[in-house]
């Protein structure tokens, strides 16, 4: 009984692992068949802001879950270790959102403030020089999304409209929004690590004092970039809620 106890633990916490796991590396590929736009998600466009706080919350939960049903199994109680993974991987997965990873590794691998701005500041240049980049392909993916929704609109109360082929259209529309949507998800929540820390920056030398000052205004043109392009995609956005084929 104990053996077959251990076995339906171990098969639980395998499964557990491989669920998060998938969640944490598919993201929202589930929701829909149809691909994005490849200029959003080929070449460099793949790796610029495609990870988020949700692997950090996959991770998180991961653990969580694995302690919690580990508590059910060494009471040898399987349905507790089921109940245990649950609770443990929620909990788990709060843990995970609310710990800063960057912060957390400022700390680790920084001693000075000196040392933490400089850090700071080469991580927001490249964010910076990457929103450039994703801007660049995604303003080109809204503007051709925008013609073809304005398409679709006018001539869909026409006779011998294509409804099949608008739908299709459609879907690929909404494959962009949804690419689109986490990019810009991720580039907020790098915005707002970045906020804290610098918030978070003791300085007590002229040269940190201006190293901080400096660093704060190119923060600011970064989170000004992420509030002008999450504007043009939610303009997008908005032109496709307002269309239904029925």
């Amino acid at each position: 009984m104990l053996n077959k106890f251990k076995r339906s633990t171990t098969c639980l916490l395998v499964s557990f692992s491989l669920l998060l796991g998938g969640c944490a590396n598919t993201g929202s590929s589930l929701l829909s068949s149809t691909k994005p736009d490849p200029r959003l998600t080929s070449g460099e466009q793949s790796q610029l802001f495609s990870s988020s706080a949700a692997q950090g919350c996959g991770m998180g939960a991961l653990a969580g879950a694995g302690l919690g049903a580990l508590t059910g199994a060494l009471a040898g109680n399987s349905k507790k270790a089921l109940v245990g993974a649950a609770v443990g991987g929620a909990a788990g997965c709060a843990a995970g959102v609310a710990t800063n990873y960057y912060i957390d590794n400022l700390k680790k691998e920084y001693a000075t403030t000196a040392d933490r701005l400089q850090a700071m500041d080469k991580d927001i240049n490249k964010d910076t020089a990457d929103i450039a980049t994703t801007t660049a392909a995604m303003k080109a993916v809204i503007s051709d999304n925008h013609a073809t929704l304005t398409k679709i609109s006018i001539q869909k109360d026409k006779a011998g409209f294509d409804k099949a082929s608008a739908k299709k259209e459609l879907s690929q529309v909404d494959a962009n929004i949804s690419v689109m949507k986490e990019k810009i998800k991720n580039m907020n929540e790098k915005s707002a690590a970045y906020k804290v820390a610098l918030q978070g920056q003791a300085t007590s030398t002229p040269a940190d004092k201006d190293k901080l000052k400096k660093l704060n205004a190119e923060y600011s043109e970064l989170s000004g970039q992420i509030t002008a392009l999450e504007s043009e995609a939610n303009g997008l956005y908005s032109q496709r809620q307002a269309i239904s084929l029925g």
